[in-house]
Formats: C-alpha cells, sequence, structure tokens
C-alpha cells in the first residue's frame, strides 16, 4: 500500500520488501519529480519511491538516501527515462549515431546539454533526447550502469503496440506530470507525435483543437484516447466530452507485474504503472 513519509516521499513497497533482492532500477525523472522503481530477478516490482523536487541540490539528496539507489548504485543496471521537451524522432534509415547532437540541435538548443539515443523495438525510428549536463554528472555521481531513454520512447512504444486496433482516425494520448505526448494515427499508422505542456482545460483543448486541424481529423467522430491522470494536467472529464463526441479515458493494458503490496502504484495511473517497456 502507498505510505508517504514524513512529507518527503511517497513509498510502494510490496509487503516482504528485500532491497537485496532488487536486479535493476528504472528512474522516471521529470522537471520536480523523480520515481525510482526497483524490480527483482524475475521482472517484479518490489518497491516504488515517489519524490518531489525543487532544486538540483534536493535531487542529489534524493539520489544519496534512497533506499534502492543508495545500496544497489553498482550492482545494478539501471535506466534514466527523460521527461522534457528536449527530444526528437529520426527515421531509422536516415539515423547516424555520431550525429546525435546536430539532430537534437534541429528541435533545441543544446548548450550545456548532453544527447542521447534509443532505438524502438520493432520500429522505424529513433528517439534522440537530451538532458543537462549538470543534471547528467548528479547521476553519473550515485549511479553506475547507467542507461539514458527519453520518457517519450515509453509512450510510442506503447501506442505504436496498439495501432492494430486504432480507428482510421484517432488521437492518443498520454498524460505525464503536466504534460501530454500526443500521437496521432491515420489508417493505424503513426502521423504525428509531439508533447505539450498542459496545465488547464484550455491549453487542452487549444493543443488538441490544433492537432486534429493538422491531421484534418473530424473532431465529432475521430476517436481520442486518454490514458493518465488528467489531474495531474487540471483538466475535467466533464469539460472534454463537450468539445468530443468520441472520447475514451482507459488505463494501459497491464503487463506489468508485482509482488504484494507495490501494486498500490498502479493508483497513480501512470503508464509506467501498468506497461512494462
Amino acid at each position: 500500500m502507498a505510505k508517504t513519509v514524513t512529507n518527503t516521499h511517497t513509498e510502494f513497497h510490496c509487503d516482504k520488501l528485500d532491497v537485496a533482492n532488487t536486479s535493476s532500477l528504472s528512474l522516471l525523472f521529470y522537471p520536480q519529480r523523480l520515481i525510482v522503481l526497483a524490480k527483482n530477478q524475475n521482472g517484479l516490482v518490489i518497491g516504488v519511491n515517489d519524490y518531489p523536487f525543487v532544486e538540483d541540490k534536493e535531487l542529489e539528496m534524493i539520489l544519496e538516501k534512497d533506499l534502492f539507489v543508495s545500496q544497489m548504485r553498482s550492482q545494478c543496471e539501471t535506466t534514466l527515462y527523460v521527461f522534457s521537451p528536449d527530444f526528437c524522432l529520426v527515421p531509422s534509415v536516415l539515423f547516424d549515431a555520431s550525429e546525435v547532437q546536430h539532430y537534437l540541435n534541429f528541435s533545441v538548443e543544446t548548450t550545456g546539454k548532453d544527447a542521447f539515443y534509443s532505438h524502438l523495438n520493432d520500429s522505424q525510428l529513433v528517439i534522440v533526447g537530451g538532458i543537462d549536463s549538470t543534471l547528467l554528472a548528479i547521476f553519473g555521481n550515485h549511479i553506475k550502469n547507467l542507461t539514458l531513454r527519453h520518457g517519450s520512447s515509453l509512450a510510442i512504444a506503447y501506442l505504436l503496440g496498439e495501432k492494430a486496433d486504432m480507428l482510421n482516425q484517432e488521437l492518443a494520448v498520454v498524460i505525464e506530470d503536466h504534460e501530454m505526448y500526443v500521437a496521432g494515427f491515420i489508417n493505424k499508422e503513426l502521423k504525428f507525435f509531439n508533447r505539450f505542456e498542459v496545465r488547464n482545460n484550455q491549453d487542452f483543448l487549444k493543443y488538441s483543437f490544433s492537432v486534429l486541424h493538422q491531421l484534418a481529423f473530424d473532431r465529432m467522430h475521430c476517436k481520442i484516447t486518454l490514458y493518465g491522470n488528467l489531474d495531474e494536467i487540471n483538466v475535467q472529464e466533464q469539460v472534454l466530452r463537450k468539445y468530443f463526441k468520441n472520447i475514451e479515458i482507459t488505463t494501459p493494458k497491464p503487463s506489468q507485474n508485482y509482488l504484494p503490496g507495490a501494486e498500490s502504484f498502479r493508483e497513480t495511473k501512470k503508464l509506467e504503472a501498468f506497461w512494462a517497456s
């Protein structure tokens, strides 16, 4: 079950937690939030720690004191998922790993940032991401065997796996901490993908209408599927239903498995709480 610890973070731990059983760590890194997800050698989630923070020094303290990171930093593989506006998609046939910094520079200013990339499984896309160099150094000081992926890779990979069940005009929206990833599918093929910061209903409607217009979708007939917690972007379902006729708010098909007790992390409604990449 979820447990708030002295107003510093929330724990979702299995009933009989043994940190020594940790085999891998996934770190979900948002602008002001870090989620540490630990799995055992069987791929079962044994515990999750969810931390808010504001300043870099707070992040450093979190990494120093976190139960899983502090004890397992050099003993297991760790993947850092960076949720930031610094990313772009590159077709695999055009991708050259030596040009990663240049790809990212087409989308964002790259001064003071480190670029990284990952291939999507069974896809023709490569996701290039960026992270502030000082922040990467903080993680590097505390964690060995660190693999970097952009947070958007989780949303794209999941949605591509769902495209066979999509309609000819469909928008899929994945909500992540004051932002949303929007994918547009035409005839079950990905034609649009981007990230938008959303703070209220007006933001959601503005960006949704813009994407619908770009794809020439009929908003009264196309399907819109939302995954995640609407509260994280301060959006109300009853407002959305006034503007969209075919809208579904759902949870991802579960493939993330837990030891008893840790499954309370699903209460966050995050994609990563249900689906394992």
